[in-house]
C-alpha cells in the first residue's frame, strides 16, 4: 500500500511512520516536496543469514578456472549478488 505524505508531515510523524512500517512492512510512504514525489520510505529487504556468503562462494566457484588462471576480481563485481534482495521488492 502506498501512502503519499508531504515532507513537513513526514518530519513531524517520523516515529509513527517507523512504528507503522514495523507493523505493516508492505507499506510504502512517498514523500513529496511541492506535490512532486522525491523519496520513498519503506522497510529494508529481508535477507536470510548467510545468504550473501553463499552467493559469494557460488560466484567464486563459477569464476574459478583450472590450472593457471587469471584472478577474478570478486570484490569489484559482487554488488549484484549482495544487493539482489533489493531488486526483488
Amino acid at each position: 500500500m502506498k501512502t503519499i505524505i508531504s515532507i513537513s508531515e513526514a518530519r513531524k510523524q517520523l516515529p509513527g511512520i517507523i512504528k507503522k512500517l514495523r507493523e505493516s512492512p508492505d507499506t510504502v510512504y512517498q514523500v513529496t516536496v511541492h506535490d512532486e514525489v522525491v523519496a520513498e520510505i519503506k522497510t529494508s529487504p529481508r535477507v536470510k543469514p548467510g545468504e550473501a556468503a553463499k552467493q559469494l562462494l557460488a560466484l567464486r566457484k563459477r569464476t574459478a578456472k583450472k590450472g593457471k588462471a587469471k584472478k577474478y576480481p570478486v570484490s569489484e563485481n559482487i554488488k549484484t549478488h549482495l544487493y539482489a534482495a533489493e531488486d526483488q521488492s
